[in-house]
């Protein structure tokens, strides 16, 4: 079996109000910016790349979240184990631009929504995880 290892995150912005970034991805699911680690890339530096990548906007590690791991089914590479390691990210700049091909929409919404919108599963509980290290309770 092949082996996967992502980075993403969660982008966070506290003005006007406290919101979160989500996307559109290729399949239709709302969920997070993440992609590949690269050789010689730390898994914090993949998820600031990946999210300017696929976002046009700059971020900083503000903490970890957590990992995600599943099994999926590539056409070339078979069965693929994918680990996600996802990071809270600091908004610092840059102009919300989805890059073209590989997200339909990327859209800023509040903890609630990112809570309720999220299509992948266990990734509620990386909202929850965001909150718990902003130092916010509940959605």
């Amino acid at each position: 079996m092949t082996r996967e290892v992502s980075s993403g995150g969660i982008v966070f912005r506290e003005e006007p109000d406290l919101a979160f970034l989500m996307i559109l991805d290729g399949y239709g699911r709302w969920t997070f910016p993440k992609g590949l680690v690269e050789t010689g890339e730390t898994s914090e530096e993949a998820a600031v790349r990946e999210v300017e990548e696929e976002t046009g906007l700059r971020t900083e590690v503000a903490g970890e979240l957590g990992q995600t791991r599943y099994v999926y089914h590539h056409p070339r590479k078979g069965r693929v184990h994918k680990t996600v390691t996802f990071y809270l990210l600091r908004l610092t700049g840059g102009c919300l631009t989805p890059q073209t091909g590989e997200i339909a929409a990327a859209e800023w919404v509040s903890p609630e929504e990112a809570a309720r919108r999220v299509d992948y599963e266990g990734y509620d509980r990386l909202v929850a995880a965001a909150l718990r290290t902003l130092g916010r309770t509940g959605y």
